[in-house]
Order: C-alpha cells, then sequence, then structure tokens
C-alpha cells in the first residue's frame, strides 16, 4: 500500500498536471484550422495554375466566378485590381499576374509554408521553395474560401516579400 503522504503529494500535483495538459491542447484547434485553410489554398492555387499550364482563352475573371474555393470578395477585388492596372497601362495592366503576384510561378504547385494570423497563410513552391504566396481565407455563408491572394485585396505588409 502506498504511503498516505506520497498519495497527497500525487494529489496536489494532479490538478497543476491536468491545467497543463490542458494548456497544451489550446493550440491543437488553431493547428487544425491551419492545416484546412493550407489545404484550401493549395488547392485553390493549384488549380489556378492548371488554368494559366492549359493557356486557356477564358479570363481569370470567368475562372474565378466558376471557382467554388473563391469567395466573392477575392473576384470583386481581383476585378477591381486589374482595372486600376488597366488604367495604368492600358495594354500591359501591371505587367504581372495578380494572384501569384509575379510574372513567374512554381511549375509543380504548391505546398503549405507558414500560417499567420486571421486566415493569412504562406504558400511556396514544391519545385520552388523561395517562391512564396500570400493567401487569405475568409469565411462565407458557404464556408471557408479564398479571400485574398497575391496583390489581391492583401496590403504590403501582408503580401509575400519578393
Amino acid at each position: 500500500m502506498r504511503d498516505p503522504r506520497t498519495l497527497t503529494q500525487t494529489c496536489k500535483a494532479g490538478p497543476r498536471a491536468w491545467a497543463l495538459a490542458l494548456l497544451a491542447l489550446l493550440p491543437l484547434p488553431a493547428l487544425a484550422d491551419c492545416a484546412t485553410d493550407s489545404a484550401l489554398a493549395v488547392a485553390f492555387m493549384d488549380s489556378y495554375l492548371e488554368l494559366i499550364d492549359s493557356r486557356s482563352e477564358q479570363p481569370v475573371e470567368a475562372w474565378l466566378k466558376e471557382q467554388p474555393l473563391a469567395a466573392p470578395v477575392l473576384v470583386e477585388g481581383y476585378i477591381t485590381e486589374r482595372d486600376r492596372g488597366l488604367a495604368v497601362d492600358p495594354e500591359l495592366g501591371w505587367g504581372m499576374d495578380l494572384l501569384l503576384d509575379a510574372q513567374d510561378s512554381p511549375d509543380e504547385g504548391f505546398e503549405p509554408y507558414r500560417c499567420e494570423a486571421n486566415g493569412l497563410l504562406q504558400l511556396q513552391g514544391k519545385d520552388w521553395p523561395e517562391f512564396k504566396l500570400a493567401v487569405r481565407l475568409v469565411d462565407t455563408a458557404e464556408g471557408r474560401k479564398v479571400g485574398a491572394a497575391g496583390r489581391i485585396n492583401l496590403n504590403e505588409a501582408e503580401r509575400a516579400p519578393r
């Protein structure tokens, strides 16, 4: 049989151990959200790369409107930013791909790089890890969707460094 003094010490340590265990579990929902958001962002951007690779004549805004992972705010932001660029240069616009915030893109798609606050995360190229892309997921009535990507709906500080 255990010494009663040891049992008392074990019981006193018990609540502390439980509190530490509960604190350790607190970040898990954030990690789950990060994993879910990352998977959605990768699926969306890889789908966009497929559109680019197919050399489709479909305008990007039409493609965005068809995408179940694109929030309406992304479509609206894309059209606004595209029009701003065309006002500056009617032929080339901004001279870059607005969703990629670059002229080039990874050949083999994206993978998660890191998650930041408020649904903001960064992806990196699978075959080009130096290529970073910022994406933000937003809540909509239909669930989580991409609300910002590349140059669209992200301020300078949120965008991936170039």
